[in-house]
Protein backbone atom coordinates (compact mmCIF):
# COMPACT_ATOMS: atom_id res chain seq x y z
CA UNK A 1 0.00 0.00 0.00
CA UNK A 2 2.89 2.30 0.92
CA UNK A 3 4.65 1.96 -2.15
CA UNK A 4 1.41 2.12 -4.83
CA UNK A 5 1.18 5.44 -2.61
CA UNK A 6 4.79 6.51 -3.14
CA UNK A 7 4.87 5.64 -7.12
CA UNK A 8 1.39 7.85 -6.76
CA UNK A 9 3.10 10.83 -5.64
CA UNK A 10 5.89 10.64 -7.61
CA UNK A 11 4.23 10.15 -10.60
CA UNK A 12 1.99 13.39 -9.64
CA UNK A 13 5.41 15.03 -8.57
CA UNK A 14 6.81 14.26 -12.13
CA UNK A 15 3.53 15.12 -14.04
CA UNK A 16 3.23 18.50 -12.17
CA UNK A 17 6.80 19.57 -13.46
CA UNK A 18 6.22 18.29 -16.86
CA UNK A 19 2.90 20.74 -17.05
CA UNK A 20 5.02 23.94 -15.57
CA UNK A 21 7.93 23.30 -17.91
CA UNK A 22 5.97 24.80 -20.68
CA UNK A 23 4.78 27.86 -18.86
CA UNK A 24 8.14 28.80 -17.33
CA UNK A 25 9.19 28.85 -21.17
CA UNK A 26 6.35 30.74 -22.42
CA UNK A 27 7.49 33.37 -19.89
CA UNK A 28 10.78 34.56 -22.11
CA UNK A 29 10.57 35.98 -25.47
CA UNK A 30 12.95 37.30 -27.31
CA UNK A 31 12.53 41.34 -27.63
CA UNK A 32 14.16 44.00 -30.09
CA UNK A 33 14.93 48.03 -29.86
CA UNK A 34 16.80 50.33 -32.30
CA UNK A 35 18.96 52.83 -31.11
CA UNK A 36 20.65 55.94 -33.07
CA UNK A 37 24.12 57.52 -32.04
CA UNK A 38 26.74 60.05 -32.98
CA UNK A 39 29.36 56.96 -31.85
CA UNK A 40 28.46 53.24 -32.18
CA UNK A 41 28.74 52.73 -28.47
CA UNK A 42 26.04 56.13 -27.93
CA UNK A 43 23.67 53.59 -30.39
CA UNK A 44 23.98 50.42 -28.30
CA UNK A 45 23.64 52.37 -25.11
CA UNK A 46 20.39 54.40 -26.70
CA UNK A 47 19.23 51.01 -28.02
CA UNK A 48 19.72 49.39 -24.59
CA UNK A 49 17.67 51.96 -22.91
CA UNK A 50 14.92 51.81 -25.48
CA UNK A 51 14.97 48.09 -24.73
CA UNK A 52 14.45 48.30 -21.24
CA UNK A 53 12.50 51.61 -21.68
CA UNK A 54 10.10 49.18 -23.70
CA UNK A 55 9.77 46.61 -21.41
CA UNK A 56 8.87 48.09 -18.47
CA UNK A 57 12.05 47.84 -16.95
CA UNK A 58 13.53 51.04 -17.05
CA UNK A 59 13.48 52.73 -13.53
CA UNK A 60 13.75 49.16 -11.46
CA UNK A 61 14.52 45.97 -13.83
CA UNK A 62 11.99 43.46 -12.64
CA UNK A 63 13.30 40.97 -14.99
CA UNK A 64 15.84 38.73 -16.38
CA UNK A 65 17.42 39.72 -19.20
CA UNK A 66 20.20 37.66 -21.71
CA UNK A 67 23.31 39.42 -22.53
CA UNK A 68 22.35 41.88 -25.77
CA UNK A 69 22.93 41.00 -29.06
CA UNK A 70 23.58 44.35 -31.11
CA UNK A 71 23.60 44.72 -35.40
CA UNK A 72 24.82 48.26 -36.00
CA UNK A 73 25.43 50.05 -38.82
CA UNK A 74 26.69 53.56 -39.94
CA UNK A 75 25.63 56.58 -42.16
CA UNK A 76 26.24 59.54 -42.97
CA UNK A 77 24.26 60.76 -40.33
CA UNK A 78 25.66 58.49 -37.07
CA UNK A 79 25.44 54.58 -36.30
CA UNK A 80 21.93 53.07 -35.75
CA UNK A 81 22.45 49.92 -33.67
CA UNK A 82 19.07 47.02 -33.33
CA UNK A 83 19.62 45.49 -29.74
CA UNK A 84 17.73 41.94 -29.38
CA UNK A 85 17.98 39.83 -26.28
CA UNK A 86 15.51 37.22 -24.53
CA UNK A 87 13.57 38.28 -21.62
CA UNK A 88 12.14 36.27 -18.98
CA UNK A 89 9.31 37.42 -16.28
CA UNK A 90 10.55 36.80 -13.13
Amino acid sequence: MLKKLAISSLLIAGLTAASAAPVLAASCKKTTAQGWGVTKELAKWQAQGTLLFATGNWVVQNDKFSKPVYDCSVSLLGWSCKASAKICKK
